[in-house]
């Protein structure tokens, strides 16, 4: 593709070439580890019998499941044969959970430790509901998480299947946490961090776009098994943010094929009274199974995306946002040998997204298009040893590339009511990532209490070529007259390259049975930044009672950011030129001024953050658990951007790392298990996220921001002090499940600006929205339809977002110099979607 005349620097003949690469590393590796893994692998057994009071039986066709850390996809699944039987073979040893779920009887779930080529044999004993007072249940998921030191809020794959979300994203789901809400800007903010301050994993590779750093990755939701978010993650093993990491963990085929239709029924689209073609057409389809039984699995997702979203405040055939999109995931998982795994995935997800940002002041003329494609490779390889020590390794490449323009022709003029004109800047963005990881667990080892200790090694290649061009911008009054004119001079070419250099060493050390400290630390090396940079870390779990049901954990550790290559380029860019006229809009007042990006001190330093966190859970009955916690994060040296003039007379934009921001939270949830397999959580949040408002993200990334003001330390835009959270499904009778969601909040803040763009008053002070308040419902019923001879299970219902038609408006009108100066505009009103899905 040629874009303003450049050919795309990456020619199909070195993509075949790094692809060839990377099998050819996988193989490799797996041919040295077969012979030195051959004896130390155990199996886990036994059968599954339903026990009533006079009677045991063995229950044949029942679902066992086993989930551990070296599994691939950490989940293995079979099903007990005639006489009730079940088996795992080829497990390397370690910890385990058992667990089983039959309609009708308790919930089964034991943890189980396998040593070095052990058979353990556990009965699963399964007990009717009606004897509950007298069973005896051991939650093996629990005894796991009375050794971390840091539990991650969790979203697992029923959760994403059954909850009310708009576009059955995974990205959708997150807001569904505590402490993690979308901003005005329409990204994820996770614990008070800015988009580019945290991190995200997919199946442990890291999914960030190399150049602005912020989440790069579309998947299909049925290829997710688990998100897991981290706020502070006191394992060495995670890197490169300052605020939270998500970490991902996709799915893996089973002995058993399954398959999933969903959303194949298009939504019609109904503007000024009458159909005009389609709204919505979102097909998924995913498959898995055994391609070799015990040996080779299969799992592949697709989802195609045609999507338009409509603005409320904007006039009919003129008010929609346009996104086509396809996602495609694959993963294979081959057992090469008893003790030797190979994972191989590849995931593609091209997608045009068309008039972005736009709102009631930002017509479509006035937006800008984004068009993105992206993909990645990655192949794991495990191999288990006779001393009981465990290598994983990993290599990934993946590619995102990005164009950014307008809808119609420049200049892009800004006035007090709204904007007009064509997008001022246009991209053009190549990059690459190349990662590879090594992770070995030593054998467990006892002195002082019990140790599992491992030691990490990872290195990044991070590359990047581009052009960023901008056309002039005109700042009017209210009365039409010119107040600024910015030009952009120089060619804008952009290229950069960074290379990342990772050690660790991790160990959780059981000193007692009620007491595990994580302790560790990490180097990590940014050829930008070029500093040396350790970051200790040490969290602990106390039982502080003989009663297992409470627990204590929390912890302290310093995290250092990465440096995201648009910010190592910053000299690369177009500089600006800026002339200030009077009243007349003719007389120039000030300028032309030219301000040349520089660099302070000519280096630039790597980001860090300091946080800690304590955490008390008390499990007041079998159904009712309650958390309370508090964690507070203090990062330095952010990159801000402050227009300032130097001491010779001449101006400039300075990138420093003088930039601060905080962010504390307290927490209260209560978790209600109102039936098996079933939960309502209730969260309220109290916290606080200020810092410096010119973060470098927040005016150079996809779609730059032409007016840069001094920097002022306030309230960061996605601030909410306090929020009130209700989430989880509730089975009801005739095969019927609720899930609701309920979400309130404060309003996010928003500054005052005068008819010439300039702040009036402290920024973000000027006022907040109105609160926020949304009850979105899924309900469906489970339908069986009988079709050539067979039957096959569907799940019909209906979404309802808003159902209370709150007023939840998005746009403010903060300009002090036009009519409608503090109108809210542009909410969502009550919004009906269906939902009809088969599995077969």
């Amino acid at each position: 593709m040629k874009v303003f005349g450049e050919e795309a620097s990456w020619t199909a003949r070195r993509r075949w070439m790094s692809l060839l690469l990377i099998v050819g590393l996988g193989w490799a590796m797996a041919g040295e580890s077969e012979g030195r893994a051959a004896l130390q692998v155990g199996r886990i057994k036994g059968k599954v019998i339903a026990v009533t009071a006079d009677r045991r039986e063995p229950l044949a066709g029942v679902l066992v499941v086993l989930s551990g850390e070296f599994l691939p996809g950490k989940v293995a699944q079979t099903i007990s044969d005639d006489d009730g039987s079940y088996s795992f073979s080829d497990l390397p040893p370690g910890d385990y959970v058992l667990s089983v779920e039959v309609e009708g009887f308790e919930r089964f779930a034991q943890k189980i430790m396998l040593p070095l080529g052990a058979i353990v044999e556990v009965p699963i004993e399964l007990k009717p509901k009606a004897v509950r007072e007298a069973v005896t249940i051991t939650a093996g998921e629990d005894e796991l998480r009375r050794v971390e030191s840091n539990i991650p809020a969790q979203l697992g794959a029923p959760l994403l299947r059954n909850a009310p979300l708009v576009n059955e994203k995974f990205q959708d789901a997150l807001p569904l946490l505590p402490g993690v809400v979308r901003g005005p800007d329409g990204l994820l903010n996770v614990k008070g961090a800015r988009a580019a301050q945290s991190g995200i994993l997919v199946s442990s590779i890291n999914a960030t776009d190399p150049v602005t750093g912020q989440a790069a990755v579309e998947l299909p939701i049925e290829a997710v098994e688990t998100i897991q978010v981290y706020s502070n993650p006191y394992s060495a093993e995670f890197g490169k943010f300052t605020g939270a990491v998500t970490a991902i963990e996709t799915r893996a085929g089973t002995n058993e094929w399954k398959y999933l239709l969903t959303n194949f029924v298009p939504r019609l689209r109904k503007r000024a009274g009458t159909i005009m073609g389609i709204e919505s057409a979102t097909p998924r389809f995913a498959l898995s199974g055994p391609l070799a039984r015990d040996r080779l699995f299969f799992f592949q997702g697709l989802e195609y995306r045609f999507v338009r979203t409509r603005i409320p405040s904007l006039p009919d055939l003129q008010n929609d946002t346009r996104l086509e999109s396809f996602d495609s995931f694959s993963r294979f998982d081959a057992a090469l040998t008893s003790a030797h795994r190979l994972t191989l995935i590849v995931s593609v997800f091209p997608q045009k997204l068309d008039f972005v940002n736009l709102n009631t002041f930002n017509p479509m003329a006035t937006t800008p298009n984004f068009h993105q494609r992206g993909w990645f490779v990655a192949v794991h390889e495990q191999a288990a040893f006779s001393n009981g020590s465990l290598l994983q390794s990993s290599f990934s490449l993946k590619d995102f590339d990005a164009d950014i323009y307008g809808n119609s022709p420049p200049p892009f003029r800004i006035t007090p009511n709204g904007n007009a004109g064509g997008w001022f800047n246009r991209q053009h963005r190549e990059s690459r990532r190349y990662e590879w990881a090594e992770v070995y667990h030593l054998p467990t080892f006892s002195w002082g209490g019990q140790h599992a200790f491992k030691i990490g090694s990872h290195v990044a290649v991070n590359t990047f070529t581009g052009l960023d061009r901008s056309d002039p911008v005109h700042i009017l009054r209210a009365d039409g007259t010119l107040a600024q004119l910015e030009i952009f001079l120089g060619e804008g070419r952009l290229q950069r390259r960074n290379t990342e250099v990772t050690f660790y060493g991790q160990d959780k050390w059981t000193v007692h049975p009620r007491l595990t400290l994580d302790w560790g630390l990490r180097y990590d090396r940014d050829g930008i930044a070029g500093e040396n940079n350790l970051a200790p870390r040490v969290g602990f779990v106390l039982l502080p009672f003989a009663d297992p049901r409470t627990i204590v954990r929390g912890g302290v550790g310093l995290f250092y950011d990465k440096v995201p290559l648009n910010v190592g380029a910053f000299e690369q860019y177009q500089t600006m030129q800026v002339t200030r006229f009077g009243p007349d809009g003719r007389t120039i007042t000030d300028g032309p001024r030219v301000f040349s990006n520089i660099v302070e001190g000519g280096s630039l330093r790597t980001p860090r953050s300091t946080a800690w966190s304590v955490q008390v859970d008390r499990e007041l009955t079998r159904r009712v658990l309650v958390r309370f916690g508090y964690e507070e994060r203090r990062s330095r040296r952010d990159f801000i951007l402050e227009p300032t003039r130097l001491p010779t007379g001449e101006s400039a934009l300075v990138l420093s790392n003088r930039g601060r921001s905080r962010y504390r939270e307290f927490q209260i949830l209560t978790r209600l298990r109102l039936q098996e397999r079933h939960e309502l959580f209730l969260a309220y949040v109290r916290s606080r996220a200020e810092g410096d408002l010119n973060a470098f993200s927040a005016y150079i990334g996809n779609f730059h921001n032409p007016i840069i003001r001094p920097n002022e330390y306030s309230r960061l835009p996605f601030d909410a002090p306090n929020r009130v959270l209700l989430w989880g499904d509730v089975r009801l009778p005739f095969d019927l499940l609720l899930s609701p969601v309920v979400d309130w909040r404060d309003g996010f803040p928003f500054s005052l600006v005068d008819e010439e763009q300039n702040f009036v008053g402290p920024r973000n002070r000027g006022g907040r929205f109105p609160r926020f308040f949304s009850l979105d419902l899924q309900i469906t019923k489970g339908v069986t339809i009988p079709f050539f001879g067979k039957k096959y299970r569907t799940r019909l219902g209906v979404k309802i977002f808003n159902v209370t038609n709150h007023w939840n408006p998005r746009d403010v009108q903060n300009n002090i110099h036009s009519p409608a100066f503090g109108t809210f505009y542009n909410s969502v009103p009550r919004t009906f979607r269906g939902k009809f899905e088969i599995e077969f």
